[in-house]
């Protein structure tokens, strides 16, 4: 009887043992085992919404507007050519003609987030062109990051809300609220 309960015991052991290993290496808690989901978003931050749709980035000219090629129009995006698309709800320092503090910091982020390459996913609020030919949209990284809150959060941009497109107003107010209070990027740097 005492070998039988030993027995049991052991086996109740290594089934316990066996299913922490597999418990941890599926949800990447525990180990070098990797997550097999993308992030999921910061309370408050909105996800990719499910109607975005993905261009090919080709060019960052600045912190908040690059260069980017729809490979399938659609709706909103109707060409295959290259589009300017300025980011919705922020703003960075200007590049050119004289660059001003901040602004090869921005760019550089942008770029980090959305090199050359690689697929963006844009979304619209209600207008889609601004005063200059360019294609408003929030944008998204292809691992489901909200690059517009990312810049603004990371001290790069500032938020402006220009109507319509205040859909994320509030959220890139507070994220520079706190940007600036902890003087990340731009806010510690420049006067």
């Amino acid at each position: 009887m005492k070998r039988v309960v030993t027995a049991v015991v052991i086996l109740l052991a290594a089934a316990l043992v066996a299913g922490v290993i597999w418990l941890s290496s599926s949800t990447g808690r525990i180990g070098d085992a990797a997550p097999t989901t993308a992030p999921t978003p910061a309370l408050g931050i909105p996800p990719r919404p499910t109607d975005a749709f993905p261009l090919t980035v080709e060019y960052v000219f600045d912190g908040d507007t690059i260069e980017a090629r729809m490979l399938q129009p659609n709706d909103v995006v109707t060409t295959s050519n290259p589009i300017r698309i300025r980011l919705i709800g922020i703003d960075t320092p200007e590049g050119t003609p004289t660059p001003e503090c901040w602004a090869e910091e921005a760019r550089a982020h942008l770029s980090t987030l959305l090199p050359p390459g690689s697929t963006v996913w844009a979304a619209p609020d209600r207008e889609t062109w601004d005063d200059y030919g360019r294609r408003l949209f929030n944008l998204w990284t292809d691992d489901g990051r909200f690059v517009n809150h990312e810049l603004v959060a990371a001290g790069d941009a500032e938020a402006m809300a220009v109507r319509p497109n205040v859909a994320f107003s509030d959220l890139l107010s507070e994220a520079q609220a706190g940007a600036e209070a902890s003087g990340a990027g731009r806010w510690s740097a420049c006067d």
